[in-house]
């Protein structure tokens, strides 16, 4: 009976979303702009586009960030191979139905050591390879039921002696209703020009380099209340990724809140290749002088690549509030 019930759900996965676009893996540069910075978004599996909004919704969707009166947060990601990435945003609101804000996001290899083919060793020459992006973001709120917000970021990449500098836009909306707290989200991530590497370097001016474009993201999502009692709530939340770089993926996710001080979430990704351990995060938030203090935790194994850990602290303005209307 076990064997049947998997190999039905599997067949069922199959045919609802089947594994169209696997073939253009590999076909986008600038792929650091899609690791998301936020541990409650990877801890709920990265289903978070129609979640209420925090500082981290600069990057997730700007659409959003009305249901946030206003703050600012910081987040470091220990991603695969040594890598770290780091990512910090401030938003604050500004006539009452307008938000501004700014975001940065960078992600560093530290020095690797160069080699040839007849050194494999090490030839005892370092280099580094490093990824920032940066850029203004806003939203407005043009009724207490829908939002939308935008946000343009300068991106450069720098490998060795090669460089590129490009940019790209955020645009992205989010629909509240009051059933539920019912809300609908839809983003569309890192649209722009394409990326190609250039050297000043004489000894590699004659290379033939191509151009590649940014990994851009469309993303649609529903989160709603599925239960709350006195100080319990539980959110779910449901998310469809089309990538321009890789096959469609679901994500699922579920945030358990208790007194909004402790949150519980987990989530699983559908479609993602060697990704089907769920995720996990855990986060506190006290009250601190005008606003309060969250410290989000989360940890995603990725296969072979191994376990990945991320952890954040922001600072929310009591105005976020208008988050549970």
């Amino acid at each position: 009976m076990r064997l049947g019930w998997i190999a039905g759900v599997t067949m069922l996965w199959g045919q609802l979303l089947p594994n169209l676009g696997g073939q253009r893996v590999g076909i986008s540069a600038l792929t650091f702009l899609k690791v998301d910075p936020s541990p409650r978004s990877a801890g709920m599996a990265g289903a978070s586009v129609a979640m209420a909004g925090d500082p981290f919704y600069a990057y997730l969707n700007p659409g959003a960030l009305p249901r946030s009166g206003g703050g600012l947060g910081f987040s470091h990601t220990f991603w695969i191979a040594g890598l770290d990435h780091s990512y910090a945003s401030f938003v604050w609101p500004w006539r009452v139905s307008h938000r501004l804000g700014w975001q940065a996001q960078f992600l560093g290899s530290g020095s690797i050591e160069r080699r040839t083919e007849y050194q494999s060793q090490g030839t005892g020459e370092y280099f580094y390879a490093t990824y920032w992006a940066t850029g203004p973001v806003y939203a407005y709120e043009f009724s207490d039921r829908f939002s939308a917000g935008g946000s343009f970021k300068i991106v450069r990449e720098a490998l060795d002696v090669f460089q590129a500098t490009t940019w790209v836009v955020d645009v992205g909306f989010l629909y509240w209703t009051d059933v539920r707290d019912f809300r609908f989200g839809v983003v569309v991530q890192n649209f722009g020009p394409n990326s190609r590497l250039r050297t000043r370097d004489n000894r590699y001016r004659d290379l033939p380099l191509d151009a590649y474009p940014p990994p851009t993201v469309f993303s649609l999502g529903a989160a709603l209340r599925a239960w709350s009692n006195d100080h319990h709530k539980i959110e779910t939340a449901l998310q469809l990724n089309h990538p321009n770089d890789n096959a469609e993926n679901l994500r699922l996710g579920v945030e358990y809140q208790y007194a909004s001080v402790l949150f519980i979430r987990a989530g699983q990704k559908l479609g993602v290749r060697e990704q089907y351990v769920p995720t996990a995060g855990v986060g506190l938030m006290r009250g601190w002088g005008r606003g309060r203090i969250r410290i989000d935790y989360a940890a995603e194994w990725l296969g072979r690549l191994g376990l990945q850990h991320r952890i954040s602290v922001m600072w929310l303005s009591h105005a976020n509030d208008k988050e549970t209307r």
